[in-house]
Formats: structure tokens, C-alpha cells, sequence
């Protein structure tokens, strides 16, 4: 009879077995569309055999654990695959919005206000004395001036709209940082390697909050000890003893400690975020330029600045294509005031300067070259009453200028020593104000002066008599006595009716070339219009090129995620086919308990 009782268990472990398997497929069937969960099998095994004299009898079913379905390889591949993905898109997003301040279509952009800009030069040339073409001079100046200002601003406000981004970025990696860790101490308290308990729901949210970091800014995770218990392939499961999350080669996650990113703009006048983390000693270490991969990334690749560099760190390309902008704007200014000193003017003021008497003019951060200029004097009848020419090399400092211009010379060859430059004008430059300027001696005597460069660009680039105000993109305005009043503007080099010298040059200055100094100190030595279609074409390459590279890892992507998934991810279709097989087999082993009941009762009946 006790045979008979014990014979029950075996059917029993076989009810309850089954019981697990259908709880387990309904599990997964009712996650069938979570993204990040791993399809879970219950991995079974005969229970103990009752060893007998010469036989062993089974005892029935052994649920050994639930495990869930995770290759940890292929789930580095496809968090790979989608940061990569998640860096292209977001840089071509950025970039085909930055394209499109550079239209450049008929009628629209940039290139078409310079061609509008010189043909006024051109009406002017040939009808000086009508106010109505100064007046339309004035306006072309003032739309080329704007767009560009323009231009740059709407850049600036990607670039900070970006950064922004940045801030929500960083601080959502903060956020799930946080939450692996605490996930990781219920991990830690819940599994147990003895009792095959394992946290497979925890450890799924772990893998979307990695995933998500990852996604966001690029991470490294290291797991020691890791094992599996899958009879297909031992690889695929992730008992691990520890748990090391980190980003830029810092650890951020450590078992259950979190050590969150911190931003910082304070030092950076465009306000460019730092990203930083603060080591075990409590110093801060700057982790901008190692991250490279992700959302994060590929924001930082667009809008890093000098300021937040640091020796191995590349310029954004936003800031960039900011930085060709100063530069086309700034060789406008310069080359056009250049030949506009050649007006000539009662006197001749600079801007105020950053330089002192003593330093070097080549060297000054002023683009200033080596060669020569002279001063020319006319009466108001536009003859030439004299020259003074001043030479700079590599070693003329403001000093030597101001020497060169007062010097006592015989300008004119008449052996008048009373009518020189230096008897009519004096060359002053105040290191307080630091103001270049050439004034008169003689007011009441009505002598003008025209500066004529031969290659130092030495009026140009320290703005003497401008026609453009301002040093680059950001600042780029006609000057503000010919906004207030055009017909101030002056078409002559000698002051007199018929003189067109200045407007010619203006008009001619449009096939010349210039040289373009960028933010590194390179020199473009190409016309205003060329260097424009460099800029612009710099940023239609870039994004052409990263509209390439987003489709083939657009590619990776798809396919490292269709292996990943065809691993974890859950099929309704199998998981109906196990609900059946296991609801037979929970039926079969009913039955047999059903019998074990009927030869129980028929036994009693016998008995008694």
C-alpha cells in the first residue's frame, strides 16, 4: 500500500512541472511586445532516482530554474550597432538644418547679395554724383551685411539649441546610472547561484537602462564571472559576481555605488557645456573629448568650442563653420576698407587696437603682411602735393610706422623743406587709447590725404576710415555714418568731379583674390566670391558624407538587431506550440493521478 501512495509523486512533480511551463509561456506570450525582454524557458530534469536491488526507479520531474534567453555578445553588437546609428542621426539632423542657411539658390543667399553688392559698385562707378545710387549702394551693403550677420546667428542657435541637449542628455544618463545601481543591489540580494535563483525580470530592466546609456552617450560594461546554464550553449545567460558600468573610460557604475556626470559652463563665454567626472580623490576630470560615441557624441562633435577643449580635442563643426564665417566676413571688411583708405580724407583714425608701440606688426594677431603703403597728398583740386611711403618687414612695430611718417623728408624733390608730409601731417599712436591716427598741422590748409597699400593690408585690418564696421561675422555693419547718411559715400580716390578710382577698385575686387586668414592662421589666398563657395561647400560635403555613412550603419543596425532579437526576442507562434505541448502534458499526468485514485479505491472496496 505505501508503494502504491509513493507511486503518487511521480505524477505530482510531473502536475506541478507542467504548471511552471504554462505560467512561464504565458509570461512570455503576455511580453511578447516588450522590447527589452528576453524570452524565458524553465530548464527541467528527472528528479533523483529511488535506487532499488538491481533497478532504479524514477521519481519524476525536476524544475531546476527559469532562465531567461540572452547572448551578452550579441547584445554588445546591437548596442553598438544602434549608438553608431543613434551618432549618425543625430549629426545629419544637425548638419541638413546648417546646410540650409546656405541656400545659395537664384534670387536667395549670400553669393547672390555679394553679385548685387558689386554691381552696385558698378552703377555707382558710373554715375557717382547721383545720391539715388548711393542710396541703393548703401542698401546692398547693408542686406550682404545683414544675411551674413544673420547667418552666423541662426548657426549660434543650433549650436546652443544642441548644447541644450546636451544638458537633458547628460543628466537622463545620470537618472538611469542611478537606477542600475540600486538595480544592481536587488539583483544582488535576490539571486542566489546555490538555489539556481536568478532575476530575470531585474536584469531585463538593467539591459534597457544599459542600453538606453549607451544609446545616450556610449559605455562600457563589465561583467566578472560570468556564466551560464543553457544546455544549447553555455554562453547565453549572465551570472555574474560583479558589475562595472563605464563612460569615457571612467567608472560610473561600480556593483551598487553611482558617481554621476557633472555639467559645467561657468568658464566658457558661448556657454558650451564641460562634462566632467569627479574622481575618488574628489578631483574633477574632463571627460569631453573622450566621448565619442552616441547622442552625446556626436552633439559634442558639432558644437565643442576652444574653450572647452582640450589637447587632443577637435573644434565642433558647428563652430567651424562659425569660424569660416568670421573669416569670409572679416576678409570682406578688411580688403574693402583696405582700398576704401584710398578715399581721400582730411585725416585717418584706427580702430582702438590691441597692441602697444614696441610690438611687432606681423606678428600682432592683426593681419598685417610684410611690404608697403604710402600716404599721398592732394589739394582740393585732386593734384598730388606729395607722398610718403612707410615699409614694414617682419620687425616694423607701431613705433617705426610713426617714425617712417614723421620722419623730416623731402617727399615732393623740390628741396622745399616746408612742404614735406611731416610739415603738413603728424602720425601719432597713444598706448593709452591705443588709436593709430595721421592729423593735420594746418587746419585752415585744406590738404587730403589717400592711404595707398601695396600688400601689408595695413589700413584694412586696422579699420583707418571704414566703409565696413566691425572685425567678422558677428559684428559685420556699413559703417554707421553711411547707414545715417549714403550719400557720404565716396566713389574717388582724389576728391574731385570725374573721379571713379575707388569705385572701380571696389568693382574689380570682386575677381581679385584675397587672403582669407582662418581661426588656425592659414591663409586661402582665393577672390571673396570662391572662398564663399569653399565655406558653403564644406558644409554640404560634411553633411553629404554623413548622410552616407548614417545609411550603411543604418545596415549594421538592422542586422545586428534582427540577431539579437531572433536570440531573445519572443515568437507568439512558438510559444503556442509549448502552451499546447505543456497542457498535454499537464493533462497526461492528471490522469495518471486520476488512476493512481481509481487503484486506491478499488484496493479500499477489496479490503473491506
Amino acid at each position: 500500500m505505501g508503494g502504491l501512495l509513493s507511486s503518487l509523486n511521480t505524477p505530482y512533480t510531473g502536475l506541478t512541472g507542467h504548471q511552471v511551463m504554462v505560467d512561464v509561456t504565458g509570461n512570455n506570450i503576455a511580453n511578447a511586445n516588450n522590447a527589452f525582454y528576453s524570452r524565458q524557458v524553465v530548464r527541467s530534469a528527472a528528479e533523483t532516482p529511488l535506487w532499488k536491488q538491481n533497478y532504479a526507479l524514477g521519481q519524476g520531474l525536476d524544475i531546476m530554474t527559469v532562465e531567461r534567453i540572452h547572448d551578452e555578445y550579441s547584445f554588445m553588437r546591437y548596442k553598438k550597432a544602434t549608438s553608431e546609428k543613434t551618432f549618425y542621426d543625430t549629426s545629419f539632423t544637425a548638419l541638413k538644418e546648417a546646410s540650409s542657411y546656405y541656400p545659395e539658390i537664384d534670387g536667395v543667399g549670400i553669393y547672390n547679395d555679394l553679385q548685387n553688392y558689386f554691381d552696385a559698385w558698378k552703377d555707382i562707378s558710373t554715375k557717382a554724383g547721383d545720391p539715388a545710387q548711393k542710396i541703393a549702394l548703401a542698401e546692398q551693403a547693408g542686406t550682404l551685411a545683414t544675411n551674413i550677420r544673420e547667418t552666423r546667428k541662426s548657426l549660434e542657435y543650433l549650436q546652443q539649441r544642441l548644447n541644450d541637449e546636451v544638458a537633458v542628455a547628460v543628466n537622463e544618463v545620470n537618472r538611469l546610472g542611478e537606477q542600475i545601481a540600486i538595480l544592481n543591489k536587488q539583483i544582488v540580494e535576490y539571486e542566489s547561484k546555490e538555489l539556481n535563483k536568478k532575476a530575470n525580470d531585474l536584469r531585463d530592466l538593467r539591459d534597457q537602462y544599459e542600453f538606453e546609456i549607451n544609446n545616450l552617450i556610449g559605455c562600457n560594461v563589465f561583467k566578472e564571472g560570468l556564466q551560464g546554464s543553457a544546455c544549447v550553449d553555455k554562453n547565453i545567460a549572465d551570472f555574474e559576481e560583479s558589475y562595472t558600468l563605464t563612460i569615457g573610460g571612467k567608472s560610473i557604475v561600480d556593483g551598487e555605488s553611482f558617481h554621476p556626470l557633472t555639467l559645467d559652463n561657468s568658464q566658457n563665454p558661448s556657454g558650451i557645456y564641460t562634462i566632467k567626472y569627479v574622481r575618488s580623490d574628489h578631483k574633477e576630470y574632463n571627460l569631453t573629448n573622450n566621448l565619442v560615441e552616441g547622442k552625446v557624441g556626436a552633439l559634442l562633435d558639432l558644437i565643442r568650442t576652444e574653450e572647452v577643449l582640450n589637447c587632443n580635442g577637435t573644434l565642433g563643426k558647428l563652430q567651424i563653420y562659425i569660424n569660416d564665417l568670421d573669416t569670409f566676413a572679416n576678409g570682406i571688411i578688411e580688403s574693402t576698407n583696405n582700398i576704401y583708405a584710398e578715399s581721400s580724407q582730411l585725416s585717418a583714425r584706427s580702430d582702438v587696437l590691441k597692441i602697444n608701440t614696441q610690438d611687432a606688426l606681423t606678428t600682432s594677431g592683426y593681419n598685417i603682411r610684410q611690404g608697403s603703403f604710402k600716404v599721398v597728398m592732394y589739394d582740393k583740386d585732386g593734384n598730388e602735393l606729395g607722398a610718403r611711403e612707410v615699409k614694414i618687414d617682419n620687425l616694423t612695430n607701431m613705433q617705426s610706422v610713426i617714425d617712417q611718417l614723421n620722419a623730416n623728408l623731402d617727399d615732393n624733390g623740390d628741396s622745399n623743406a616746408l612742404n614735406d608730409f611731416d610739415d603738413r601731417f603728424q602720425a601719432v599712436y597713444n598706448n593709452d587709447t591705443k588709436t593709430f591716427a595721421i592729423t593735420t598741422k594746418n587746419p585752415s590748409e585744406e590738404v587730403y590725404i589717400s592711404i595707398q597699400d601695396n600688400g601689408t593690408n595695413f589700413a584694412g585690418a586696422f579699420g583707418i576710415n571704414r566703409f565696413f564696421d566691425g572685425n567678422d561675422a558677428r559684428d559685420m555693419y556699413l559703417a554707421q555714418r553711411y547707414r545715417e547718411d549714403p550719400t557720404l559715400i565716396h566713389a574717388f580716390r582724389e576728391a574731385v568731379d570725374g573721379n571713379f578710382v575707388v569705385a572701380n577698385k571696389m568693382q574689380q575686387l570682386q575677381f581679385d583674390k584675397v587672403t582669407f586668414t582662418n581661426y588656425k592662421g592659414e591663409e586661402h589666398y582665393e577672390t571673396i566670391s570662391g572662398y564663399f563657395r569653399y565655406i558653403a561647400g564644406k558644409v554640404a560635403s560634411d553633411t553629404q558624407a554623413t548622410q552616407t555613412t548614417q545609411m550603411t550603419k543604418e545596415a549594421v543596425y538592422s542586422v545586428a538587431k534582427q540577431e539579437y532579437k531572433a536570440i531573445s526576442e519572443v515568437s507568439v507562434d512558438d510559444e503556442l506550440v509549448n502552451l499546447i505541448k505543456f497542457q498535454s502534458g499537464y493533462s497526461a499526468n492528471a490522469k495518471m493521478i486520476t488512476t493512481i485514485d481509481e487503484m486506491i479505491t478499488t484496493l479500499l472496496g477489496i479490503k473491506q
